[in-house]
């Protein structure tokens, strides 16, 4: 296991600085998203009549952000495998 983690170590290194910062970019509207659906989850719960199609919106949020995040990664490994 330690040895695979030490691979991907590695491989994270090798990449250009521009990969690295989208990688970077993925991860922080990762965590915004998932951070302001969890926010309106709470909000939900303690006031379910505030508005009626939170739950969607909620879901959406999480949905995107896992959408933005994934394409933003896979992006980044091909912009750097094609640059090269």
């Amino acid at each position: 296991m330690q040895q695979h983690i030490q691979t991907i170590q590695e491989s994270f290194k090798k990449l250009k600085k521009m990969s690295k910062n989208l990688i970077k970019t993925g991860f922080f509207c990762l965590f915004i998203l998932t951070g302001a659906a969890a926010v309106l989850a709470v909000l939900d719960m303690l006031n379910p009549g505030i508005y009626s199609e939170m739950p969607m919106l909620i879901k959406s949020l999480f949905t995107y952000g896992f959408y933005l995040w994934a394409e933003l990664t896979v992006g980044a490994l091909i912009l750097d495998y094609i640059f090269k």
